[in-house]
């Protein structure tokens, strides 16, 4: 019995553990909003970062989102499939190739932050504004931003 109350305390007070549930609830929420504009929640971050910066490459792409090469490839597959972007060739380099989000991509990623917003409010809904501020300054230095 001690050990189930002394994993059970070292659990509810794992940075880790909490940062994965809230993650994965975070996840849930997103995948059924982004569903109500036709996007899927792996691309999302895509969009959102093209729609800051255009016409990157893959590699730096990846590199902003964090996402190995494979995933930034296939997701940057996806996103062409969709129509909602375009690889155009790099003119400083032969072997790779720019993103750039297409009017159809442009007009899907203009209706993200609204649902970005709306999933942080009901997630963070128990806290205070203030509360809401202050884990957020967290988080951004926790993760080095």
């Amino acid at each position: 019995m001690t050990q189930i109350k002394n994993a059970k305390g070292t659990r509810d007070g794992s940075f880790g553990f909490l940062i994965q549930t809230l993650s994965r609830e975070i996840d849930a929420k997103m995948k059924v909003a982004l569903k109500t504009v036709d996007v899927d929640v792996k691309v999302f971050a895509n969009l959102m970062m093209l729609s800051e910066e255009d016409g990157i490459n893959q590699r730096t792409l990846g590199k902003k989102l964090n996402f190995p090469e494979y995933f930034t490839s296939r997701n940057v597959d996806t996103l062409v499939e969709a129509g909602y972007a375009e690889r155009r060739p790099d003119p400083n380099s032969r072997r790779s190739f720019l993103i750039f989000l297409t009017d159809l991509g442009r007009k899907k990623a203009s209706e993200l932050p609204k649902i970005i917003r709306q999933v942080n409010q009901e997630t963070l809904r128990n806290l205070t504004q203030d509360e809401q501020d202050q884990v957020v300054k967290l988080l951004q230095k926790t993760a080095g931003m």
